[in-house]
């Protein structure tokens, strides 16, 4: 059985235009190159969620971290840099630590 499946696909010149730079720019084949863009986009569109949820205060920094793929502290850069404010203070922040250096 193959562990991969075919998948054909009809596009928007622009979107094809993007998939022939990123072949030309990074010396791959169609096929890697659509494959680099998804997992990419994946990644982003995983972050720009996480951001979301951790911005409204729906989750914690480190669940944040793992549903993005980052490290807590890769997180707090990125949480840094995109100006969202924690409503977490330095104690909560202690806390969760001593919690998980416990188990």
């Amino acid at each position: 059985m193959y562990k991969t499946k075919f998948l054909g696909v009809r596009m928007e010149r622009e979107i094809y235009d993007i998939i022939e730079k990123v072949t030309q720019e990074e010396n791959l084949d169609k096929t890697s190159a659509i494959k680099v863009l998804i997992k990419e986009g994946w990644k982003e569109i995983r972050l720009k969620k996480a951001l979301e949820q951790y911005g409204q205060g729906l989750m914690s920094v480190d669940k944040a971290a793992k549903m993005a793929g980052l490290t807590v502290s890769e997180m707090m850069g990125e949480i840094a840099s995109h100006g969202i404010k924690s409503e977490e203070t330095l104690e909560d922040y202690r806390k969760g630590v001593r919690l998980l250096a416990n188990r």
